[in-house]
């Protein structure tokens, strides 16, 4: 199948090599460009990090004294944040393995809410309300801006092309953000293209509620690897007649 992946970079050429091993075609655009806002570090030594994407680790890692931190336990959102965080130089990183409520339970589950502030650097625009979850339950959160991630302005024009000639099987989009650029910028495209026949494969319903066009199929979890799992085997003849 071909398969367009939206997601940002270095994720995007991850996936990208993932579904080639599949058998598939993958097409890449990368819809969010992540910007980094260089604030000043935190003055204090977190209990934890939490980080729910590998922009935050690697906007924590751009602080000049974030060694000093290595021995203090990272929760990542996921095993590849997690891996991430280990190749840093972390010593004590724990997955979460699913999504920012995972990424909560996980905190619950193994910290302790007297032991001191969690450091969650993250995004400007972001989804979910699991930090409520955890003051709820008197944890004491310091989050820090340390990245944006800001839309393209228009699709690229082979994509948009091939999206025109019903070259496309199926879209791969893995937030809500990205699920909204990706309606948007279809919506500026005149004439129309076809839509209909398009799988569009989001990370969770969350994702999916803003679609109105293709059909979606949605992971049983937030994964890469069940997102990668709705998708056919990549063998014969595509929908769209290309592979």
């Amino acid at each position: 199948m071909r398969l367009l992946v939206t997601r940002p970079e270095p994720e995007a050429t991850r996936t990208a090599e993932r579904l080639r091993a599949l058998g598939h075609e993958p097409v890449l655009a990368p819809l969010l460009e992540a910007r980094f806002l260089d604030p000043a570090p935190p003055g204090f030594r977190p209990a934890a990090i939490l980080l729910t994407s590998g922009n935050g680790l690697r906007g924590l890692l751009r602080w000049p004294d974030f060694r000093a931190w290595l021995d203090i336990p990272v929760l990542a959102v996921g095993d590849r944040t997690a891996t991430a965080a280990r190749e840093a130089g972390f010593r004590d990183v724990r997955s979460a393995d699913g999504d920012g409520e995972a990424l909560a339970s996980l905190a619950i589950a193994t910290l302790d809410p007297a032991a001191g502030t969690l450091l969650y650097p993250a995004a400007v625009d972001r989804a979910g309300l699991w930090p409520d979850k955890l003051t709820a339950t008197g944890f004491t959160i310091s989050l820090v801006e340390t990245y944006r991630m800001d839309p393209v302005a228009a699709l690229p024009d082979p994509v948009a092309d091939d999206l025109h000639q019903g070259r496309l099987d199926g879209v791969l989009l893995y937030s809500p953000r990205t699920a909204k650029t990706f309606v948007g910028l279809v919506a500026r495209l005149d004439p129309q293209p076809p839509l209909d026949h398009l799988s569009i494969y989001a990370l969770s319903a969350n994702v999916a509620s803003v679609l109105t066009f293709g059909s979606v199929l949605i992971a049983d979890e937030p994964t890469d690897d069940a997102l990668l799992a709705r998708i056919p085997p990549g063998m014969g003849t595509s929908p769209s007649g290309v592979r």
